[in-house]
């Protein structure tokens, strides 16, 4: 009996297909918050349980790590990994992760959601921002490191020279060592509408970016595994879709 039990789990380690899959994940902000529990997992972050729960109704026995933004690309990037749960697109990324595609390009249909990147300056300045260019800076603006944002504000000549802690943005903006911060919202702004001195920051329009975000898998996964891919994305783009339909129907509560 034991020789058929080892042989059991060696096969199931090596059937084609979806073995023993690791998806990583970062949520800036969100690790001081406490975990949703998603079928015995630790998953920090609403968005990020919600999609967790999603995968695993395809592969059930997929494991979820929390790793900081850089490292989790990187594990990615070297097959460690399997797949990032949520990334936003660019033509560099796609070198190294497989993105959902229609005519060689990502696929909006199988985009997960869309998250804006706020700016925000302090009341009194004086920088203005048109979706195109920023006028008035003295300092830069920071943001997540290794974000689209970042290498967003670096093409506009907006980022701070200097390496400095996103956490602690609104002292920087308050004591003018830094013009501003670009953030989504969720936790980290939230824990920053909760400063003392939060009142003295005002929020600029357009957002820096509004990003769609997807599902990637490594790309050598999906070379051995291209139907299994698809599958998944289609079957997250259809739990999307009744995510959305339900919140839509569920009743609002009056203010």
């Amino acid at each position: 009996m034991v020789w058929r039990s080892v042989l059991f789990v060696f096969c199931l380690l090596h059937l084609p297909g979806f073995a023993a899959e690791t998806f990583c994940y970062d949520t800036p902000g969100n690790s001081a918050d406490q975990p949703v529990i998603v079928a015995g997992q630790r998953i920090y972050g609403q968005h990020t349980a919600r999609i967790a729960g999603w995968v695993l109704q395809q592969i059930p026995q997929a494991t979820f790590v929390h790793l900081p933004w850089q490292r989790c690309l990187s594990q990615v990037r070297e097959g460690r990994i399997t797949g990032i749960l949520s990334i936003g697109w660019t033509a560099e990324r796609a070198q190294w992760y497989q993105f959902p595609l229609a005519d060689d390009k990502p696929d909006p249909a199988m985009a997960l959601y869309e998250v804006p990147y706020h700016i925000y300056v302090h009341r009194d300045s004086k920088v203005q921002w048109d979706g195109q260019r920023f006028i008035g800076l003295q300092y830069g603006l920071i943001t997540f490191k290794g974000y689209l944002t970042e290498q967003r504000l670096r093409e506009l000549q907006a980022l701070s020279p200097l390496d400095l802690d996103i956490n602690q943005a609104v002292d920087l903006v308050l004591n003018h060592r830094i013009d501003g911060y670009v953030i989504p919202p969720g936790t980290t702004y939230q824990q920053f509408s909760q400063h003392a001195g939060f009142a003295k920051v005002r929020r600029l329009q357009p957002p820096l970016l509004t990003i769609p975000l997807y599902f990637a898998f490594s790309k050598k996964y999906c070379q051995d595994n291209i139907k299994g891919c698809q599958q998944v994305w289609h079957h997250l783009a259809a739990q999307r879709q009744n995510w959305e339909a339900a919140q839509q129907q569920a009743p609002t509560n009056p203010q």
